[in-house]
């Protein structure tokens, strides 16, 4: 009961009106990924401007760098792509998938650049260079998939979270980040979910009605 009080202090302790808008705007953009809803990108660009400045003030260089170097910019880009991502059908781009090939290269690509920040950060003082150029590792690959609506992506999504939600934040003594990240996991598995159907439901053959009212695809 004790270590439980002592834990409450700390979380209330430590809270700041900064770190709660950034939390609320953070989720807010996760919910509404989750949705395929277009509004995420505004959302996601208030986020990500926040948590910027907090992950400075953090001295966590690697994700301070990842939210203002690519989550900003993609905020915009992925609007368009989700806005007019089909231009061979004038729509929205529809949610695919990965094949085997592309796995192998993007999972590659990902420990290759974990390696890379992982040298960088220990130029740094970054207290945790490994953890934090993993999940910049993962968070940029994650971020570009999503743009492109690859189902794979929340799967690396909930890997990330995971690595901030139970290391990261903790060790920082960003607690409310930390049930962020909780929550972001729970939407992440949702997400993966929601996105699984309709791309199911996107593959289904259209379905017309003959003249005698039977149901044909075509």
């Amino acid at each position: 009961m004790a270590y439980l009080q002592s834990l409450l202090h700390e979380i209330l302790r430590s809270m700041t009106p900064l770190e709660l808008v950034a939390a609320a705007t953070s989720l807010l953009c996760v919910y509404l990924t989750v949705r395929n809803n277009i509004w995420n990108w505004f959302w996601g660009f208030i986020g990500v401007i926040l948590y910027g400045w907090i992950f400075w003030q953090y001295r966590n260089y690697a994700n301070t760098g990842l939210q203002i170097l690519y989550f900003l910019p993609i905020q915009f880009y992925g609007w368009r792509v989700w806005l007019k991502g089909n231009p061979a059908q004038d729509d929205a781009l529809p949610i695919s998938v990965l094949s085997n090939r592309e796995r192998v290269l993007w999972t590659g690509a990902m420990a290759a650049l974990t390696m890379a920040l992982y040298f960088v950060l220990l130029r740094t003082n970054d207290p945790l260079p490994f953890a934090d150029g993993l999940t910049t590792a993962m968070s940029i690959v994650a971020q570009y998939l999503q743009v492109h609506k690859r189902f794979e992506n929340w799967l690396i999504w909930i890997a990330a979270d995971l690595i901030y939600a139970f290391y990261i934040f903790p060790v920082q003594h960003l607690y409310v980040s930390m049930g962020l990240y909780i929550v972001f996991t729970v939407l992440a598995t949702l997400g993966a979910i929601q996105w699984w159907r309709l791309y199911r439901t996107q593959r289904e053959p259209d379905l017309t009605e003959t003249p005698n009212g039977d149901k044909t695809g075509v």
